[in-house]
């Protein structure tokens, strides 16, 4: 029997954390990177493996240490201060990667890949059309990634994420809400562990996945409620159209046979 793959987790964030806790449980040698020495020491007193590192978009801190592996895991978003330096964040990190021999590596990516048409969209719809929340597109940062000869690369494209401490509703408390009756597309953070998860322990690599929940609720009734639970106002909605897309994740479910733990986002909301 072959001996579990290191992992190495780039971004200690709202899901690599949890990812690296539930892999390090599972008997993983897992390892992780932070930005701050604060937050290394509390999870090395943890028990969890960590290295601060940082970028601005040249690496800065432990870049050497957190390549020691066998699988790279990307999670690191872009920055809300300078959005625009994430491309070469990340093509700084595929180079040293490159260098390093590592020879898998999972991309965190997200489903604003995709255009809002209105209709389903599926892992082969993704475009280069830029995202209206970054300016910029998805697909090229795949790229990245997908591009080099060095290493295989997965990617798998999360929907808005919800769960582990997160409520979408933050975002959107007394604000006005257009596409009232749009469906949304959510993943609860156990999920994207999960399905995580699932890839490095089947092994699946040269892959792109969609990973968002089952049920597509509203808008108006899933904003409201988050909103509600967490004591915030609720949206102002309006009935008028909205931009959107429906994610399609057959493909995940029949390749992984991977069963969302939170198919249903209004529920999710309660735990």
């Amino acid at each position: 029997m072959s001996s579990k793959p290191r992992i190495s987790i780039v971004g200690y964030g709202r899901v690599g954390l949890p990812l690296g806790k539930t892999l390090k449980a599972k008997g993983y040698d897992v390892t992780g990177t932070v930005t701050s020495a604060e937050k290394r020491d509390t999870l090395m007193a943890e028990g969890l493996d960590a290295h601060i590192l940082s970028f601005d978009p040249q690496p800065q801190g432990d870049l050497t240490a957190a390549l020691e592996a066998d699988v790279l895991v990307i999670t690191i978003p872009p920055s809300m201060r300078a959005p625009q330096d994430y491309p070469a964040i990340l093509e700084n990190l595929a180079n040293a990667a490159a260098d390093s021999g590592i020879k898998k590596v999972l991309f965190v990516a997200t489903t604003s890949v995709y255009p809002q048409t209105g209709d389903e969209v599926r892992e082969e719809d993704a475009t280069h059309e830029a995202s209206p929340f970054l300016g910029f597109s998805w697909l090229p940062l795949e790229e990245t990634f997908t591009g080099r000869d060095e290493f295989a690369t997965t990617v798998v494209r999360f929907s808005g994420l919800m769960g582990g401490g997160i409520n979408p509703g933050m975002y959107f408390a007394g604000r006005e809400l257009k596409g009232a009756n749009d469906p949304v597309n959510m993943i609860h953070v156990d999920d994207c562990v999960g399905v995580i998860t699932a890839i490095i322990e089947q092994d699946v690599w040269g892959e792109a996945f969609n990973a968002s929940a089952d049920e597509h609720p509203l808008k108006r009734e899933f904003y409201t409620k988050a909103c509600e639970s967490a004591g915030m106002p609720a949206p102002v909605f309006s009935d008028d159209p909205s931009p959107y897309r429906i994610v399609n994740c057959d493909k995940l479910k029949q390749r992984l046979g991977y069963v969302f733990k939170h198919p249903d986002p209004l529920a999710g909301l309660d735990s």
